[in-house]
């Protein structure tokens, strides 16, 4: 007699918690069918048995964007076949659901009027939708379709729109009333939009901790003014990411910029930040503020202006527990300017940023000295753990050149790390931070 595969001798429940942990990243990858959960139920009957029976694998709709017309046709399809309810009744009568399509701006259609019959029967049990508005005929069906008032469990949003929301666009209103507005758990809000418009969505904005404002057009992002109506809106805001102004004409005295709940700040820098603009130079105070991200989203927003010298000078971070820098995600080897100066800053000024923990940066291999001289003068002590860096480097000699620093300064080895990153193919061979040493490669590692 044979014997059963060892697979299919694990108990359902086990397995269950196996198939969750393969469930890709990003919702709407789910939808593939090469992927998890249903690549997971052409494997045998067993398996079959064991994934229909645990609701985590089916708890999640979302439809990828609608810019390919055999997707966007496929998604329709599986909508009109009852898909997203046979997906849904697996998952039991009490099981919060996520559902929608992707929010973001590459939507050339939308099946909004599909999802209405589908919101309205599940709306208690959904803690997360997404949408996409990239039409004014949707913004109507938005509007008019949705169901009010029965949003119990809904904890978040994500909407992306193209449209510039003009009264003409709102059918002669000014603003768009979205039926989240009496969702009372609802916590955070996600909005990717071609234009600055997130006040012409009416949220429930005072009841938000976490906020993130993506305006694409990198030429027209939210203005100084935009932000502070923001912040008075959400005075419950702890986390908040938005796209970093430019100066405009008439701006050059700031009011201070202020938020009393904020503890998590990230800014997302494009090329267009107008040099002679600095966000944290101007006065703020962000009392509460232990957490700061830049993160660079191409190469020209590297040349940005010296945001944070004047900052780490002054008591207005004086919480500040970490600080993290981001190259751009397509040239991981071009360091921001703004880096070096703040390594400078912190080792000119160790009394600066009193509260700061660890800080993550990229830098370059020849001048890893910089980052142990920041590190030295901010020791560990009864009061304070020290300063700690993650540095992410990206040349070949790296490690040698690390080593060699913590053989000069040895005390600040067990606070000082690196993380490698795969040397860019479209280097300039003439620069000394990209001298081949032999090939080894230091992709994603953590060296000690």
């Amino acid at each position: 007699m044979m014997s059963m595969p060892a697979a299919e001798r694990l108990p359902v429940e086990l397995l269950g918690e196996i198939f969750a942990l393969c469930l890709p990243d990003k919702a709407h990858e789910r939808m593939e069918p090469k992927d998890a959960p249903m690549v997971l139920c052409e494997v045998s009957s067993y398996w079959r048995q064991a994934a229909l029976s645990e609701p985590r694998l089916w708890d999640t709709v979302v439809f990828p964007s609608g810019e390919d017309s055999y997707r966007f046709w496929k998604s329709q399809k599986f909508i009109k076949a009852g898909g997203v309810q046979r997906w849904f009744d697996r998952t039991g009568p009490s099981h919060l659901l996520v559902f929608g399509e992707e929010a973001t701006l590459h939507h050339h259609n939308s099946n909004l009027d599909l999802f209405i019959p589908i919101v309205t029967k599940y709306a208690r049990r959904l803690k997360h939708i997404s949408i996409a508005l990239p039409k004014p005929r949707i913004l109507e069906v938005f509007r008019r379709g949705f169901p009010y008032g029965i949003f119990d469990n809904l904890e978040s949003v994500a909407i992306s729109c193209p449209l510039e929301m003009t009264p003409a666009q709102l059918q002669a209103f000014l603003l768009l009333d979205t039926p989240f507005n009496s969702a009372l758990k609802l916590k955070h809000a996600s909005l990717t939009l071609e234009h600055p418009t997130p006040l012409k969505f009416i949220l429930p904005w005072p009841q938000l901790s976490s906020l993130e404002v993506s305006c694409m057009d990198t030429t027209n992002p939210l203005t100084f003014s935009q932000w502070q109506t923001l912040f008075e809106k959400c005075p419950n805001l702890q986390s908040a990411t938005f796209v970093n102004p430019p100066m405009q004409d008439g701006e050059e005295e700031l009011p201070a910029l202020e938020h009393q709940a904020l503890s998590h700040l990230r800014f997302i820098v494009n090329w267009n930040v107008w040099v002679d603009w600095e966000m944290l130079y101007k006065p703020v105070s962000f009392p509460n503020l232990r957490h700061l991200e830049f993160d660079y989203k191409d190469a020209d927003s590297i040349i940005s202006p010296p945001m944070l010298l004047r900052a780490v000078t002054r008591k207005a971070l004086s919480n500040l527990q970490s600080l993290t820098f981001h190259s751009p995600a397509n040239e991981p080897y071009l360091i921001p300017s703004d880096v070096d100066r703040i390594v400078e800053q912190l080792a000119e000024h160790p009394e600066a940023l009193p509260s700061l923990t660890h800080i993550t940066l990229p830098y370059r291999n020849f001048r890893l000295y910089d980052i142990a001289l920041m590190l030295l003068p901010r020791p560990p002590t009864a009061d304070h753990p020290g300063l700690t860096a993650s540095v992410r480097v990206i040349l070949n000699q790296a490690k040698e050149k690390y080593n060699r620093v913590l053989e000069t300064l040895p005390e600040v080895a067990s606070r000082y790390r690196l993380m490698g990153l795969t040397r860019a193919p479209s280097c300039d061979p003439e620069h000394e931070d990209w001298e081949d040493s032999d090939g080894e490669e230091l992709d994603g590692v953590l060296l000690s």
